[in-house]
């Protein structure tokens, strides 16, 4: 791995002076537009800058691809009263089945084994990024600019952030006491304030589709690793599966480049002919896999949260479910500092924050990162044991347990709002 420092401040000119907010928040997408709500609900005032705000094409978060939510992540929702307009167009996880191409090794874990009906559930990203933007605009609370954070300066008391807006046609700029940054996996905002990241490029790619299968496993998620990367299919209700099938950079172009036949006979060889063939593929998606983590995620008044401080490889669907407990979390800490009488801005409370986040995020990110290395690894030794140890897994209903309780996001000291509750 590397380590880099993308700084080039954008100059955001001479902008005009806008309000004081309890929190700003950078960027709209599913991560940013859930914590924007759930701090407009504890009675914060948050400027939300959502580039993609007026759009009607789903971008960026929320292009169509399938989305895994961890139970975790559906209490969020649910405690914030948007799970109930998106519950009619998810599919709940019930069983997930663990298997590698041409070796003996697999192991299946049910939802009802680990005492939940379901381990999460299956949606588009559009819709979830539909629900959303209605989720903001009904909150009083929450002044959403369709713009971007371009830069930001920090005093003791206030960070000033500088957004660049289509709906105002002029740079304008606010203030609040502190900034969240949730601008993504390429965050420029993030590399404006000159904070380092560590960076591993996979040289992989992703194929997302969805799909649709002759014989389907009703509410049954697969992970098939390959020689080339994992492969995923999501069950997104009737025939229909979300597809995430990660290989290398060339065969991703060509499997863009097939006809939906072909596609879909290719698909039907990775899983061995389980589904009795796939009879349909929609448009695919290509985009780039690499590892990016923030070397801090909390400086002056300053906080990043989902994919601008750690964006991982789609392998076992942890990358947006962290995002969500980032989410809950910070919530949970700035419900303290105010009954406390303090400042969410202040450093001792983003350290709070930082010292909560810092296990999870290290052993996800560590966990996709391993399973890459692993599952990617030809050596027969070293083959062999992968297929041993799923069939170990397999035997060992307490450890499938453990694991399925840390993949729902409920391991460890969890926050209220993914329990359920809101603060």
């Amino acid at each position: 791995m590397t380590s880099s420092r993308l700084t080039g401040q954008v100059d955001a000119g001479a902008p005009r002076t806008g309000d004081h907010y309890d929190v700003a928040v950078a960027g709209g997408g599913a991560v940013g537009a859930t914590l924007a709500c759930a701090l407009a609900d504890l009675g914060s005032r948050v400027l939300l800058a959502d580039p993609s705000s007026g759009s009607t094409a789903p971008t960026g978060a929320f292009a169509p691809r399938p989305l895994a939510l961890s139970l975790s992540s559906q209490h969020v929702l649910a405690a914030l009263g948007i799970w109930d307009e998106l519950e009619s167009a998810a599919t709940s996880i019930e069983s997930i089945h663990v298997s590698e191409a041409n070796r003996f090794g697999a192991t299946r874990l049910e939802a009802a084994a680990c005492g939940v009906t379901r381990f999460g559930s299956v949606i588009a990203a559009g819709a979830l990024g539909e629900v959303l933007r209605g989720a903001v605009t009904k909150r009083d609370g929450i002044r959403r600019i369709g713009g971007y954070v371009a830069g930001a300066r920090v005093s003791s008391r206030v960070v000033e952030s500088h957004v660049i807006s289509g709906d105002q046609g002029e740079p304008f700029s606010s203030t609040a006491s502190l900034l969240v940054v949730a601008d993504g996996g390429r965050s420029e905002l993030r590399d404006a304030l000159g904070i380092e990241t560590t960076d591993r490029d996979y040289r992989q790619c992703a194929v997302a589709s969805v799909v649709a299968a002759r014989t389907p496993r009703a509410h049954t998620a697969f992970e098939r690793f390959t020689p080339g990367g994992p492969v995923a299919l999501l069950p997104m209700g009737g025939a229909r599966y979300g597809l995430v099938w990660s290989c290398d950079e060339e065969r991703a172009g060509r499997l863009a480049d097939l006809s939906e036949r072909a596609f879909t006979e290719a698909l039907d060889t990775v899983f061995a002919g389980r589904f009795g063939g796939f009879v349909s593929a929609d448009d695919r998606v290509v985009f780039g896999l690499r590892l990016v983590r923030a070397d801090t995620v909390v400086s002056d008044r300053v906080v990043l949260i989902g994919n601008a401080a750690n964006h991982l490889h789609p392998v076992a669907g942890q990358g947006f479910n962290l995002g969500m407990r980032d989410v809950a979390c910070l919530v949970d800490v700035i419900v303290s500092a105010r009954r406390d009488g303090d400042d969410c801005g202040d450093a001792p409370v983003l350290e709070r924050y930082r010292r909560w986040r810092a296990p999870d995020h290290a052993s996800v990110a560590r966990f996709t990162d391993a399973l890459v290395d692993i599952f990617g690894h030809r050596c027969s030794p070293v083959a062999g044991l992968r297929a041993a140890s799923l069939v170990a897994l397999d035997l060992a209903p307490p450890l499938k347990r453990a694991l399925a309780r840390r993949a729902m996001g409920l391991g460890g000291r969890v926050p209220r709002l993914a329990l359920g509750f809101v603060p």
